[in-house]
């Protein structure tokens, strides 16, 4: 298909072009279960994505713990994932083998092998790789919710008191809180063992257990990855690799960094710039190096969101720019770094606003 076709058009194609499959309800569980902890992903801005139509079976999924008695239960399906990342819309959460369906989602990481999530109402919820569901405990739906697939770990901050909450998914126990002098810090990322988060302009590490966190030198820290670091200086990204004394200044506003830290996507910087959670022109360099990597998302298109993946791979949700001021269909895309692109599911926006985990 190429990139000129309109949007009704690509739905059409892709939708036609995508292997319906079907799978026994008790192999797909197995499947998800032994994939459980086996993935990883990180991503930017605001997003979209559409239900794929999959044969087989609807099973209600049982609910582990008791404070998950407080949540409804689950519709399961088997729905082997297209892309390596995590995704929602139109009411559906996709993990590898499954989507399961929940309310409105303004945040999703992935954990464990699954997913946490905060919906609309401010639930912070999990769903693991086989279906199962509970509730981790509340946060103001605006704010961001983190995660680490090294350490199992999802965090956000409770609303009101401004708490710092910091989850075990596999353990299921708190490993840490603290209260946030601030009720407008935000959280950044989970980076070995320690949590990092913005408060009145500073950045800060903290490490559950440990009373007070670490002061960072540097103000404008946007994401964290394997000890590479992000930082926003005006219009620009800084990348540092300060084990290796690397350090690059780059276009680009706002940013995420790929597993390892080694690739970072951004938004151009150049031109009127949207808000964040618009769609917005890709950029992608390589962190070793700062040189620009081509992204897969070409002219006469805009990204909505982006997303690196498991194997070197990143996901769009892209559309025709000519089409955004109306209802767009999205198309979920796939892309090795650098190189080839596949578009492998249409994605028409609904009610929900469509996600990709980040």
């Amino acid at each position: 298909m190429t990139r000129e076709q309109t949007a009704a058009d690509v739905f059409r194609r892709a939708a036609a072009s995508i292997e319906v499959t079907s799978a026994p309800l008790a192999d797909v569980v197995a499947v998800a279960r032994a994939r459980r902890g086996r993935r990883r992903r990180i991503a930017i801005a605001g997003a979209a994505v559409a239900v794929l139509v999959v044969g087989g079976g609807t099973w209600l999924a049982a609910r582990s713990s008791p404070e998950s008695d407080e949540l409804a239960r689950l519709d399961v399906k088997p729905a082997p994932n297209p892309v390596d990342v995590a995704w929602y819309a139109n009411g559906r959460l996709h993990l590898d083998e499954i989507s399961v369906a929940l309310p409105q989602l303004t945040g999703i990481v992935e954990v464990d092998g699954g997913a946490a999530y905060v919906d609309v109402d401010g639930t912070v919820g999990f769903v693991s790789a086989d279906g199962d569901h509970r509730r981790l405990g509340s946060s103001d739906p605006d704010t961001l919710l983190v995660g680490s697939t090294e350490t199992g770990w999802a965090a956000w901050i409770e609303p009101g008191r401004a708490r710092l909450v910091v989850h075990d998914v596999g353990t299921g126990e708190v490993v840490g809180s603290r209260d946030l002098a601030s009720a407008d810090a935000q959280l950044i990322a989970i980076d070995q063992h320690r949590v990092f988060y913005r408060e009145a302009g500073d950045s800060y590490a903290w490490t559950p257990g440990v009373e007070s966190p670490e002061r960072l030198v540097r103000r404008g820290l946007v994401d964290v990855e394997s000890a590479t670091r992000l930082y926003q200086e005006g219009r620009r990204i800084v990348m540092v690799q300060s084990l290796f004394s690397v350090e690059f200044a780059r276009p680009g506003l706002g940013g995420t960094l790929s597993s390892g830290g080694t690739y970072v996507l951004t938004r151009r910087a150049d031109g009127d710039v949207a808000p964040v959670g618009d769609p917005y022109r890709p950029l992608m360099y390589d962190a070793r190096s700062g040189d620009r990597i081509r992204t897969g998302v070409g002219p006469g298109e805009l990204a909505v969101d982006a997303a690196f993946g498991d194997n070197n791979t990143v996901t769009y949700l892209v559309a025709p720019a000519a089409d955004l001021d109306g209802d767009p269909l999205l198309v979920l895309r796939s892309c090795t770094l650098g190189g080839d692109c596949n578009d492998v599911a249409p994605v028409p926006t609904g009610t929900d606003r469509p996600l990709l985990a980040h």
